[in-house]
């Protein structure tokens, strides 16, 4: 009797022994889960990239088969006071990945917003969400909902639209009074308070355009698309397309059929978290948050857009370049060397420097 008793107290765990071992579990976790939680994002920016890889090569097909890049913001008079978006860039390289089907059911004579709708359930065509264009790392983005979702369904890609000075009040330009100063060809913006940046839509045609000595032009234009070997900057000094960060609720940045949100300038380097209005994102509709700091612009259409290059991802962001390359470019960039990667024909050397 005497022994079993004795058996059974020496196989028992006492309290402090339990408690010790919970510890040391909880210890081992709260090691390893850091570099879970690493690893999961590693995985989500290698898909990020490759999701931005495979947009690279959809506008580059684009450009085989037109002989030039699509159109940045795709843009139209509807009305004898009206100007709306057909579509964007996105819009116009659908075909190329393997999406056409969206594409084929868009009727391009209407607005964006009212250009169809596909599957059984009937889903407007720019309420369809497009899996390719959206970076894991930033998490679901859904569509703007205001007004009966109008600006439609957001991704995290955005084309480069050369930048502009902060302290000059610019942005990318969208007035409907002003379309036939500003808007109406490849050039119709940035808009900038010391010169209205106007030129030519026909191809080879001088290019009457007003430049400011604090902008720049980039490769994605209003309705007019680019030829490569218009990029006598160099294509491997040419920023193409970069991260745009979407947030939760009613903020068209991202919004992927509407070219204020997919349109970004080289204005603030990347990840800018400005505090004052010059130094924020602005767009239709905005969220302000720490990490996508935005203020919202003018109502109804008209009004100036400026987005950011951001992402979630720590340091910087993924951007694609106009020779297909892809480079991640840190937060840290010298805002001058942003800006030259930003233009097409601007003359800046950047000497390896990005």
């Amino acid at each position: 009797m005497d022994t079993t008793m004795r058996k059974n107290h020496r196989t028992a765990f006492t309290l402090v022994e339990l408690l010790v071992v919970i510890a040391i579990i909880g210890v081992l976790v709260a090691l390893l889960l850091p570099a879970i939680q690493a690893a999961r994002e590693a995985a989500r920016r290698t898909q990020c990239l490759n999701n931005l890889k495979q947009v690279g090569l959809a506008v580059m097909n684009f450009e085989s088969a037109k002989k030039s890049l699509p159109k940045g913001d795709w843009r139209q008079k509807t009305s004898a006071t009206g100007i709306d978006s057909l579509g964007t860039w996105v819009t116009e390289t659908m075909p190329f990945m393997e999406i056409g089907n969206l594409f084929n059911e868009m009727d391009f004579t209407k607005p964006y917003f009212e250009q169809g709708f596909i599957g059984p359930d009937k889903t407007p065509t720019h309420h369809f969400i497009l899996e390719s264009h959206i970076c894991p790392s930033n998490g679901p983005v859904g569509i703007v909902n205001w007004n009966n979702g109008l600006y439609g369904a957001r991704g995290n890609y955005a084309a480069n639209a050369g930048f502009t000075d902060p302290e000059e009040d610019c942005g990318l330009w969208m007035d409907d009074l002003n379309w036939e100063q500003v808007g109406k060809d490849g050039r119709g913006y940035p808009n900038c308070t010391t010169g209205q940046l106007v030129a030519n839509p026909v191809a080879g045609a001088p290019r009457p355009e007003v430049k400011s000595a604090m902008s720049g032009f980039g490769p994605f234009l209003v309705n007019r698309g680019i030829a490569l070997r218009e990029a006598t900057d160099g294509t491997s000094n040419t920023v193409a397309i970069s991260e745009v960060r979407t947030v939760e609720g009613d903020d068209t940045r991202g919004a992927l059929h509407w070219g204020g949100g997919v349109m970004y300038l080289h204005s603030l380097t990347p990840n800018n978290r400005g505090v004052i209005q010059q130094l924020k994102d602005r767009t239709r509709l905005c969220v302000d948050e720490p990490d996508a700091p935005c203020f919202q612009s003018s109502s109804g259409w008209q009004g100036w857009h400026r987005n950011t290059a951001r992402s979630a991802h720590s340091g910087g962001v993924n951007t694609l370049f106009l020779d297909s390359s892809v480079r991640f470019v840190s937060n840290d960039v010298d805002l001058l060397v942003w800006r030259a990667a930003s233009t097409f024909d601007g003359g800046e050397i950047l000497n390896g420097e990005l």
